[in-house]
């Protein structure tokens, strides 16, 4: 019974993961809109974006992926803190 348990958990918590994944990659490139269109809010709204990819990388085991979201987070944050005092 417990194994049943567990491996509906498991399908559960994959869909989860690879809806967020596909949230995150919408989020992503509607921030490359919003930049284009040079609106500040671009820049939270890249940070989640990436966020999420990040996190569904992990997920999969694609650590190189998660850690270049990473980075690109990072770079994110750097991007708003420069263009908010500008």
């Amino acid at each position: 019974m417990m194994d049943n348990w567990e491996e509906s958990w498991r399908k559960y918590a994959d869909r989860v993961m690879e809806r967020l994944g596909w949230i995150g990659a919408f989020f992503v490139v509607f921030g490359y809109y919003l930049n284009a269109q040079y609106y500040l809010c671009c820049w939270p709204v890249w940070i989640l974006g990436n966020t999420l990819v990040a996190g569904y990388s992990v997920h999969k085991k694609a650590y190189s992926t998660a850690l270049m979201s990473l980075i690109i987070t990072i770079m994110n944050v750097y991007g708003y803190i420069t263009w908010k005092n500008l």
